[in-house]
């Protein structure tokens, strides 16, 4: 208990010290998930052990650290290994790869087919890393850390330091349509208004994203585009957002984890496996799937049919249609 509060103690001094250097200078700061962690490991645990779990929070990573490369790369008929600087991407669905000036190297790694895939090899500085790190200046070309950290989602934290009652952006205090422009300022199919960079540039937590991004308004399934999909829906229409299904924290699976429990199901960050996390709300229309969907196959899930390669429209796919 004495360690426990001795510690505490010690962090509330270090931030105290930390916000008022940094109150002298007005204009709010990224200041890093490492300075986040330090109240919130102690306040919010579950929040923070779950979202090191995600593939958020390893969005970039350098090459040699623990576990970031997943591909064979014994296979690899385009570049060797020690070309490879920064990682994109956890390994969930697929990995690619940049080399020491941001230059993504011509070829990814499919997880699902262990194979090696042609990408093109364009300036990561430019088109990829806006979106798989913190605080990245285009200008410069710099940022405060890799990967997608918390004040990508809560914005700079340099006042909250100063004041943790205010000077950060709780995405559950806005309005459904401005806290799912948060998951699409990267989630989404367009660029800046400029058309240099796909992704929208200046962006901050709680403003207006039609500001800093030309929604490309997608007509064929494609990756990381799930927003732009999801604002043409009925889901979206009945302000049902990104955070009912999806835990940005990944809490569930952490606490699941922890305690020993079954996690199968728990994927995309769910709040629940997709079928409950469907019935939750359209259980009143839907006696049971046996009946809904006499003809779907034994492991089908409401996925299968409304959301056919992850598509965020939720029509039924065409093939499944009567």
């Amino acid at each position: 208990m004495r360690k426990s509060f001795v510690a505490v103690l010690a962090t509330v001094v270090l931030i105290s010290t930390i916000g008022f250097v940094i109150g002298q200078n007005n204009a709010p700061e990224y200041k890093s998930s490492t300075v986040c962690k330090m109240c919130h490991k102690l306040t919010h645990k579950d929040i923070v052990t779950g979202f090191d779990m995600t593939g958020h929070s390893k969005a970039m990573q350098k090459a040699d650290a623990e576990g970031a490369i997943v591909a064979d790369f014994s296979s690899n008929p385009v570049f060797t290994k020690d070309k490879v600087a920064y990682v994109l991407g956890k390994g969930i669905r697929q990995q690619a790869y940049l080399d020491a000036n941001y230059q993504v190297l011509p070829a990814k790694w499919d997880v699902k087919s262990k194979k090696w895939k042609p990408t093109p090899a364009v300036d990561g500085a430019a088109q990829c890393i806006g979106c798989h790190t913190t605080g990245f200046d285009v200008t410069t070309k710099k940022y405060v850390e890799m990967g997608v950290a918390c004040e990508a989602c809560h914005g700079p934290g340099s006042e909250h330091l100063v004041n943790n009652k205010t000077g950060i952006v709780n995405p559950k205090k806005l309005d459904q349509a401005k806290a799912d422009m948060i998951c699409g300022q990267c989630h989404s199919n367009g660029k800046d208004p400029s058309g240099k960079f796909p992704y929208a540039v200046g962006f901050k937590p709680g403003d207006d994203l039609t500001k800093f991004l030309v929604d490309a308004k997608p007509t064929m399934p494609g990756s990381n585009q799930q927003y732009s999909e999801h604002i043409t829906s009925k889901h979206a229409k009945n302000n049902v957002g990104c955070t009912v299904c999806h835990d940005a924290h990944n809490v569930v699976l952490a606490q699941a984890s922890s305690a020993g429990k079954p996690t199968t199901g728990l994927v995309h960050q769910l709040k629940q496996p997709v079928n409950d996390q469907c019935m939750s709300c359209h259980a009143s229309e839907i006696k049971d799937m046996k009946t809904h969907a006499p003809n779907a196959a034994a492991d089908a899930t409401c996925a299968s049919c409304h959301m056919e390669n992850g598509v965020h429209t939720f029509k039924k796919a065409e093939k499944n249609r009567k």
